[in-house]
């Protein structure tokens, strides 16, 4: 999982000594890994952002009305397109995540969109049983050595029950907690430290990091939505599990305007101290003084008023370069803790749209995507970039996806090859919103 281009951006993730052991997340977090290139491609076992989408089939693509915008009738562009099989499930299973890029389109109704699709076919189910049956094999041989030496010859067995074992940790489908992300793109790139993961429990991780089967296939191709669709800058994703800095200076970057939300507080109290003496509180939100500084430093205040954007901001700061973060069943991260969407989730219980196709069932989140992404995928962060790109570009704090608890596609979804896509709710949390 990782290799010597593996690092966050402000420190290795090889240096353990920084981190916190004591606090535990089942969150997993993706991080960049790497450009996609006309040599290397994606498979549908990869876990990438940008780039052109991999259906779960050539000829299989999803319905051109869930391609296209709701609001301006564009093709969408992939902005995220995530390998998330299920732990009990024999097929294969990827989520995808489009939005549009017009930036007359940002916050209007089905400008973003969530796909589920599902790989049912003889071949893939026999390809996870196969899977499944190799590593309950190989759990048998690493407990039993005497089998081991009747199944090998001398020198066969080192590498077949080792680590080069895309299951050696055991049956890939036993644990519901666990990564499920493509982690490698290709085996023989792995560096030979990669070999030595410390990140514990990653037997999901293990399933989705086997190399994909490269089937043919000779049907006609789909008559769904022609040509390529619109796109932003490729990026392979890795995947680690979550972990906490120790240091408690996760918050620098708020720091930096506490001064002039200090200062305009100062000037709110200078100027109301009448009102206050009279019971009436100051607030920083409707004061003068603070628009009379730029307009940011007021964005930057309202937002610090926002406890769940502190949190959004503290917990992010552990790990910057994160750009999704996957907790199937968990609860998603929120950005605000004032639009629509977080009423959803600050409900008791949370108030998710029922899947219309499968109404006695319910969702659950499974993933979201960060601001970070942003920047890769509009290539922001490098030198040259023009302020127009900026304040054109993207303006979500985050995307959250949420999937059919049951992981129901209604039959008459499901094509020739296997496979059915269906419309999944996603909420998004603009900037604007804050």
């Amino acid at each position: 999982m990782s290799s010597s281009s593996h690092h966050h951006d402000e420190y290795s993730s090889d240096d353990e000594e920084i981190y916190d052991s004591s606090s535990k997340s089942k969150v997993f977090l993706g991080f960049v890994d790497g450009p996609i290139t006309p040599e290397d491609q994606p498979t549908i076992e990869d876990t990438f952002i940008g780039s052109q989408p991999v259906w779960l089939h050539p000829d299989s693509k999803p319905q051109e009305m869930l391609l296209v915008c709701d609001h301006c009738g564009r093709k969408l562009a992939l902005l995220a397109q995530a390998y998330a099989p299920l732990p009990d499930k024999f097929y294969d299973r990827v989520l995808y995540l489009f939005g549009c890029k017009s930036a007359q389109c940002s916050t209007k109704k089905g400008s973003v969109k969530a796909i589920r699709g599902i790989n049912k076919s003889r071949e893939t189910v026999d390809r996870i049983k196969g899977e499944l049956a190799a590593s309950q094999l190989d759990e048998k041989l690493k407990l039993d050595p005497e089998l081991t030496k009747n199944l090998f010859t001398s020198g066969g067995g080192g590498s077949g029950g080792g680590s080069k074992n895309p299951f050696g940790g055991g049956n890939p489908f036993a644990s519901s907690g666990s990564n499920p992300f493509h982690v490698e793109k290709k085996e023989e790139e792995k560096p030979a430290e990669a070999k030595n993961e410390k990140s514990g429990n990653k037997s999901y991780a293990e399933i989705a990091a086997s190399s994909p089967s490269k089937s043919k296939s000779n049907s006609k191709p789909a008559k769904k939505l022609d040509g390529a669709l619109p796109e932003f800058a490729g990026q392979f994703v890795y995947v680690e599990p979550e972990k906490f800095r120790k240091d408690k200076t996760a918050d620098a970057e708020l720091e930096k305007y506490k001064h002039l939300i200090e200062k305009s507080n100062q000037d709110d109290n200078d100027n109301d101290n009448d009102n206050d003496e009279h019971g009436a509180s100051s607030s920083r939100r409707g004061s003068q003084s603070s628009a009379v500084l730029d307009p940011q430093t007021t964005k930057i205040s309202n937002m610090l008023d926002d406890k769940f954007f502190e949190s959004f901001s503290s917990i992010t700061k552990h790990n910057p370069g994160q750009v999704l973060r996957y907790d199937l069943g968990g609860k998603p991260l929120l950005y605000n803790g004032k639009d629509d969407v977080a009423k959803r989730f600050l409900a008791h219980p949370a108030n998710i749209p029922r899947p219309a196709y499968n109404p006695s069932s319910e969702r659950r989140f499974e993933f979201q995507l960060m601001p970070k992404a942003i920047m890769d995928l509009e290539e922001l962060d490098h030198d040259g970039v023009d302020i127009k790109d900026i304040l054109n570009g993207m303006s979500w704090g985050t995307i959250i996806v949420c999937t059919d608890l049951k992981d129901y596609i209604p039959d008459d979804h499901f094509d020739d090859n296997g496979v059915g896509y269906i419309q999944e709710w996603c909420g998004v949390q603009w900037e604007e919103s804050v």
